[in-house]
């Protein structure tokens, strides 16, 4: 008997196990290749018209022209960000639902506000981290304190006896300020108010002595004389911050931003996952985009997945460390 026809026959059967080991692959990169095909939800868990809303409507406009498919904000605020990160997670893993989150919805949330019931490794996935806004460390124009240093000297001097304003027990400039106590050998009294205008107000009318927030709530005041910056707590300068220090320059470890990330429900195709990432890392660093950030007092940083991770990572584990110090518990 021939084997001919047998190699011929087991040369035809390797043929198409090949094709069909490669059909998975092709249907993903197919699939890539003509997402998107229907419009694309970003969920904010801000209120229309805050600063990372306006972000991601510009960033939005670009990628919408890029696609040639519409871009949905969908503003879902409350909650220090824990009701958006439930409407990311109630929507279908399909492509078509991302979020647009603060930092804090992620490493703080869970920690500090009891029945959250999502876990980021669990249910999500990195796309990638779209910008940072370091915390500024604002004083009336008229205190005496000229830098850092004199300050962190005054409250060492006297503990729990220099007041420092922030926006809420276990948010995150109320655990900006507790890290840079903490890392300096300062007690101050944090004064907790219900949101960032009464902070300010308090704090341009003497009753506090600092106050902890991102520039873009600060520069009105600081650019009107009303207010210093003493500091940036920034891991480096930022375009148009130049002329604020590092706190790390005098406190060691004394960096805490406000960031945003693009995470996605776990279960996403990979594929799709990375052409978000590519197009929107392109679209971040687009001039006008880069510019428009600025004026938001947010600075574009985008990376890759492995890069967020990493950052969420020890984000988490900052802010943990924090928390535990504190005893704050979920409440």
């Amino acid at each position: 008997m021939s084997l001919k026809p047998l190699h011929r026959a087991i040369g035809a059967c390797a043929i198409a196990l090949s094709f069909l080991g490669a059909m998975p692959l092709a249907t993903a990169q197919g699939t890539a290749a003509k997402w998107p095909q229907q419009a694309v939800r970003f969920v904010v868990p801000f209120p229309a018209g805050s600063a990372p809303d306006v972000l991601i409507r510009h960033v939005g406009a670009k990628l919408g022209e890029k696609w040639g498919q519409g871009v949905i904000v969908d503003n879902k605020p409350g909650g220090s960000g824990v009701i958006g990160m439930n409407a990311i997670l109630a929507a279908p893993a399909d492509g078509y639902t991302f979020g647009f989150v603060q930092g804090s919805a992620i490493s703080v949330a869970p920690s500090t506000i009891k029945g959250v019931t999502y876990d980021f490794n669990r249910d999500y996935v990195p796309v990638t981290l779209a910008a940072v806004a370091p915390f500024m460390l604002a004083v009336p124009a008229n205190s005496p304190y000229k830098t850092l240093a004199d300050f962190i000297a005054a409250a060492r001097a006297k503990p729990q006896g220099i007041e420092v304003a922030d926006n809420g027990r276990g948010t995150a400039p109320h655990l900006a300020s507790a890290l840079l106590g903490l890392q300096s050998g300062a007690q101050f009294l944090e004064v907790h108010y219900p949101g960032g205008a009464q902070a300010m107000q308090a704090t341009l009318g003497g009753q506090t002595q600092m106050m902890v927030e991102t520039y873009n709530v600060v520069a009105g005041n600081v650019q009107g004389g009303r207010m210093r910056v003493l500091a940036s707590m920034g891991d480096r300068v930022e375009a148009g911050l130049e002329q604020f220090p590092l706190a790390s320059k005098t406190v060691p470890g004394a960096v805490a931003h406000g960031w945003f990330a693009v995470i996605a429900k776990k279960g996403v195709d990979p594929q799709v996952l990375a052409k978000l990432n590519k197009d929107m890392n392109e679209a971040l660093l687009l001039p006008d985009v880069v510019a428009k950030s600025r004026e938001l007092g947010t600075y574009p940083r985008p990376g890759t997945p492995e890069q967020l991770a990493r950052y969420i990572a020890d984000d988490r584990k900052t802010w943990q460390d924090v928390l535990d110090k504190l005893n704050i518990k979920p409440e």
